[in-house]
């Protein structure tokens, strides 16, 4: 078994990233936070019909390449829609 990827903080203290896996769309309400807020810009939009024919939005992970582990998206979400893991090295 894989080790989990940890670095130290500028402090020394340990820190382990856990990078974007997934965001849950039926949750998710679209307000924007968390893709104004990624500095590495991994998420974006998604337009979509809702059932009463309503054009709305939702986040999705545009660039998953790009995340740097540091769930700020997750911290700002006010539903909580998104899923993190640890990469093994």
């Amino acid at each position: 078994m894989s080790e989990v990827v940890s670095y130290k903080t500028f402090g020394g203290l340990p820190w382990t990233p856990k990078y974007i896996e997934a965001i849950d769309s039926d949750v998710c309400m679209g307000c924007g936070r968390c893709v104004k807020l990624c500095v590495q810009k991994c998420l974006g939009f998604e337009s979509f019909e809702d059932d009463e024919g309503t054009e709305r939005h939702r986040a999705i992970i545009a660039h998953k390449d790009q995340c740097i582990g540091c769930q700020a998206c997750g911290s700002i979400c006010v539903k909580h829609c998104h899923t993190f893991d640890a990469k093994s090295a």
